[in-house]
């Protein structure tokens, strides 16, 4: 999935301002951006992306207990690693991400979940599909307006 879409979903569902976009950038250990983050929605970079998703999971659940600053790169993100921040950021639960995946239209078992989560090189590994990602960003909505 193109870096924008993911972000662009997760700017929808969480229902994000272009100032928390910044916050998050900055947070996530980007340089203060002097442009619109509009730009961002229409082309985000890898090492953006991945400094949005590390600002998130800093904004949501602080900073890391052994003090150390998250690593960005500009290599590609898989959905998979995408559905693992954002596991983390909000603190999910199995019970959690499948009642999340349902809300967005998506049936998973435990197993095929935890499959998602496997290291790429394990034989129960499975690609979490653009499909999945999705659903499962839908579906923060009705979950975050409770």
């Amino acid at each position: 999935m193109e870096n924008n879409d993911v972000l662009q979903a997760i700017y929808s569902a969480l229902a994000l301002s272009e100032e928390d976009i910044i916050a998050l950038l900055e947070h996530g250990g980007l340089a203060p951006m002097p442009a619109s983050p509009a730009g961002l929605l229409s082309a985000c970079s890898n090492e953006q992306l991945r400094a949005f998703l590390e600002g998130l999971i800093l904004a949501e659940r602080g900073p890391r207990s052994d003090g150390a600053q998250p690593t960005i790169d500009d290599q590609k993100m898989s959905n998979n690693e995408v559905l693992k921040k954002l596991r983390i950021a909000f603190n999910l639960q199995q019970e959690d991400m499948l009642l999340i995946l349902e809300e967005g239209g998506a049936t998973l078992s435990a197993s095929e979940l935890g499959a998602l989560f496997r290291k790429p090189g394990n034989k129960h590994f499975r690609e979490c599909s653009d499909e999945q990602l999705l659903q499962f960003i839908g579906g923060f909505q009705p979950k975050l307006d409770t």
